[in-house]
């Protein structure tokens, strides 16, 4: 990928040689034709023939020229160096560059030929008019480049928001064209530079402070459900994505703009990574809204249904097998979770209370229903650490569970929360019956534990792993049945 800021200087030791190659260049003419400069000693006017006297004269102008070019590239390259978020684009020093070329070619047209530099000037003034005609289109894609490149306005890499359109990485700036690839397709956009400085873009690469993508997602939910709930669950699941999606940042809003034919209609609006498309992240949060609408009993149906008192703990106990695949639960069968749901007890926890104390002997697991879970422990200091956030869907105690081990960590509720409660007394049947389930929820957490291992840097091997699950589905075994 060409960098548009990169400009071709000499060497600093080569340009001060060049510099000092004009002094030598004029003390030799001085030498040899009488004159440090050569038109003084050269008139190409009414000559038939050039001789040798004229090259070298043309030859000081070529020099100076080069020399000129190369001082003006050095000093625009410090200033690149020293000032790097005011960065002066390569095709402004190139524009530069052919302006004192051509100023220095008529100069020297003027005094070594054509000594009536009225006419000279009044023949290329008519002859650039007509150039500029021409070439009008070319010249204006130029300009828009220098402009869109001194004000700063994009960069290479920077994603854009076309008002209207697609969201766009710049992948190329050249005199003519912006080439874009677009985030959704990864199609290749190629517009004349005259057009692109007339769209209403947002680089949203730019923004200061640095933001991501703002983006928006509109839902329709039955009005026979709790508004008030309905809000409440939208915000746990963009709290959700916003922790455990690094490509989703913390801004978000939820709105109800109205109500439609009998359903609320929610706009929802977050900012996320303009790399990832608008299909994946409008996806991403589907699947969590519908996971926490699940999880809180919400009737997606186009008619609503009407729940007694006396049903909602049947409700709430049904609601495992609509996600028990998360966890460490997905080894078991539909049937099987569905008597592990039946036989599991609803417990609420209030806002601060606390769930779990850590060292506290248990043979239970709790799935989380509806609300939110802390996990902290103490540090060196004796200071509470928050260390895991436990969302809808997700199990906390299931080594206690599974081991009898003592709870590891202190779990509180951040909201009022609703929990399925799972016994050793509930799981040990099925056990009983698929002796076989108790390696494979073995071999489900050491890949868990693995995953935690590699994010620190760390590793194992296959043999390692082999032996950490068997340990850990002896320990199981002996734990349910009380021998290995």
């Amino acid at each position: 990928m060409k960098n548009h800021h990169q400009i071709f200087a000499l060497p600093k030791t080569i340009f001060w040689l060049l510099a000092l190659a004009n002094v030598i260049y004029a003390i030799w003419l001085d030498t040899q034709f009488g004159s440090l400069w050569g038109w003084n000693f050269s008139d190409l006017a009414g000559k038939e023939s050039t001789e040798l006297k004229d090259f070298v004269a043309l030859g000081q102008f070529l020099l100076f020229a080069v020399t000129l070019d190369m001082a003006i590239r050095h000093f625009v390259v410090r200033f690149n160096k020293q000032n790097p978020s005011e960065q002066v684009p390569a095709i402004l020093v190139q524009a530069v560059t052919i302006f004192f070329y051509g100023l220095i070619g008529l100069l020297a047209f003027i005094i070594m030929y054509d000594h009536s530099a009225g006419q000279l000037l009044a023949a290329s003034g008519a002859i650039g008019f007509g150039l500029a005609y021409v070439l009008r289109e070319m010249i204006a894609d130029v300009v828009a480049c220098i402009q869109i490149q001194s004000e700063g306005l994009i960069g290479i890499g920077d994603f854009i928001d076309v008002k209207g359109e697609e969201y766009y990485q710049v992948v190329q700036i050249d005199r003519r064209m912006v080439t874009l690839k677009t985030v959704a397709f990864q199609y290749i956009v190629r517009v004349p530079n005259r057009r692109f400085i007339n769209l209403n873009i947002v680089n949203i690469t730019k923004q200061e402070p640095a933001v991501g993508s703002r983006r928006s997602l509109e839902i329709d939910v039955d009005s026979g459900n709790d508004v008030d709930k309905l809000i409440d669950l939208i915000n746990q699941a963009l709290k959700y994505i916003i922790k455990t999606d690094s490509n989703f940042h913390s801004w978000y809003r939820v709105y109800l703009p109205k109500i439609n034919n009998g359903s609320y209609f929610f706009a929802i609006k977050y900012e996320c990574n303009p790399a990832l498309t608008v299909h994946n992240s409008g996806s991403t949060l589907n699947l969590a809204i519908i996971r926490f609408f699940k999880l809180g009993g919400i009737n997606m149906n186009s008619t609503m249904e009407t729940t007694a008192s006396s049903e909602i703990v049947d409700s709430i106990n049904g609601r495992l097998i609509k996600v028990y695949r998360r966890g460490v639960l997905k080894t078991l069968s539909p049937d099987e979770v569905t008597r592990l749901s039946d036989a599991s007890q609803v417990v609420t926890c209030r806002a601060g209370q606390m769930l779990i104390e850590k060292g506290h002997a248990a043979d239970s697991m709790y799935f989380l229903v509806e609300g939110g879970l802390e996990v902290s422990i103490h540090d060196d200091q004796g200071k509470e650490v928050v260390v895991a956030t436990i969302w809808p869907g997700d199990c906390v105690g299931e080594m206690s569970l599974l081991t009898g081990a003592p709870r590891s960590a202190n779990v509180r509720a951040m909201t009022n929360s609703i929990l399925l409660e799972i016994t050793k007394a509930d799981i040990a049947p099925i056990f009983e019956k698929n002796p076989e389930l108790i390696y494979e929820i073995s071999s489900l957490l050491e890949a868990r534990q693995a995953e935690n291992m590699a994010l620190l840097n760390k590793s194992e091997t296959s043999e390692e792993s082999e032996k950490k699950i068997k340990a850990l589905a002896k320990k199981i075994f002996t734990f349910f049945f009380g021998k290995a």
